[in-house]
């Protein structure tokens, strides 16, 4: 008979830095008493490797996909003892570690029901079959998108298992479909093709127990995803109650009604276009950005730390119905060159959390995805106007002024 009191062994998959897997009282997501942590990280951030909990710590290029599974293997099997768990939450780690679940024979969530989070065909097609409304789509062709184009404005090219708003095309005649291929002959096969929905951008962020949503908080993104691009910040805010907030929390229950399987925290994007909601993507994860912190803020519950323990235990955190107030977020970001003055918000009540990312003297690199923020800055208010007024406030405080640099 196994002993109760062991101590279950959890195998981390790690990108972001272990210091994240704590709340901000210090507070660890697996504590000591209860977990053993083997750890497989990012060799530059190996250094916030620290904890009592941590049997183990090996670091290596995680996107380096035969160097993740040595690694992995070996952490698996530490000192002869079988690991019980793998765990991981960033988004680009989630197809690989169903993939090492499958080699090791590990429980949790397999290769098939990952692709229905990260593939955007196979998620459409998923939900297509359930009666949810997705934009027409095929994975890429010429012929499929020259036929879809000519149906419709425009055709969106995207990668399948893309992440960070990176490597969107928007082809609205045949020449940018040709151009499109001959500029992309080697990765073809990793796009998709579907129609350009013009409407608003949403995104309903959910903690769930087997298909059913606990808690839901709903946003608007202001901007668009891609304002990386042109180095604007991006401003997203909570949707207020009112028909609208009900037609997107209702959307999104439908489509988890096609997981029933599934419990953890979902990331989901749709458009509204003339009253109509068109699916547009989901995710097994917490969103970016400064979601996590206006979810904290109207329902006590870490995001992260509800994946964590979805992985882990099979259950989730109970969350608290969704606070009265609604929150936002602005990522800030900087062009190429040294960072001269570092980044402070305003000195406000209402900020809630500022994540500095880069700091005075700081070599930066132009932004390549929606990721590659100088900083970023969650607020919280009375209403969607009032969010948006101190968002544009913290934009006008934080300002990056850069220079080229030597």
């Amino acid at each position: 008979m196994s002993d109760p009191r062991r101590r279950l062994s959890v195998l981390l998959l790690d990108r972001i830095g272990y210091s994240f897997y704590q709340d901000r009282g210090g507070r660890s997501f697996l504590p000591e008493d209860r977990y053993s942590v083997r750890l497989v990280t990012s060799l530059d951030k190996v250094g916030e490797a620290t904890g009592e909990e941590l049997e183990s710590v090996v670091a290596v290029d995680v996107y380096d996909n035969r160097a993740l599974a040595d690694a992995v293997h070996h952490q698996a099997g530490f000192k002869g003892i079988r690991a019980d768990r793998l765990v991981a939450i960033t988004e680009r780690l989630l197809l690989r570690a169903a993939e090492l679940r499958g080699e090791l024979g590990l429980p949790g969530q397999t290769v098939e029901q990952a692709l229905l989070f990260r593939d955007k065909v196979h998620m459409k097609e998923h939900l297509r079959a359930h009666g949810i409304r997705v934009p027409e789509f095929a994975p890429f062709s010429e012929a499929a998108a020259r036929e879809l184009l000519s149906r419709t404005t425009a055709v969106v090219a995207k990668p399948r298992l893309g992440s960070g708003a990176r490597d969107i095309f928007v082809l609205r005649e045949p020449a940018d479909v040709a151009a499109f291929a001959a500029g992309q002959t080697d990765r073809l096969g990793e796009f998709e093709v579907e129609e350009f929905v013009d409407g608003e951008l949403f995104h309903v962020d959910s903690v769930v127990q087997d298909s059913k949503v606990l808690a839901a908080v709903a946003a608007r993104y202001i901007d668009k995803t891609t304002s990386y691009t042109e180095l604007r910040p991006c401003r997203d805010v909570a949707v207020g109650p009112g028909p609208q907030l009900d037609a997107l929390l209702e959307f999104n229950q439908r489509v988890l009604a096609a997981h029933p399987d599934f419990t953890g925290v979902t990331h989901h994007e749709l458009f509204v276009r003339d009253g109509e909601i068109v699916f547009c993507e989901i995710g097994a994860r917490a969103g970016g950005g400064g979601v996590i912190a206006g979810f904290l803020s109207r329902t006590g519950v870490n995001l992260d730390e509800a994946v964590i323990r979805a992985q882990v235990e099979g259950t989730v955190p109970v969350p608290r119905p969704p606070a009265d107030h609604l929150t936002g977020f602005t990522v800030i970001y900087a062009d190429a060159g040294v960072l001269q003055r570092p980044l402070t918000p305003p000195d406000e009540p209402w900020v809630l959390e500022c994540q500095v990312l880069a700091r005075p003297g700081d070599r930066l690199s132009r932004p390549e995805n929606c990721n590659d923020a100088v900083a970023i800055v969650s607020v919280r208010g009375g209403s969607e106007d009032e969010v948006i007024r101190r968002l544009d406030r913290v934009g006008e405080h934080m300002v990056p002024v850069v220079s080229p640099g030597s």
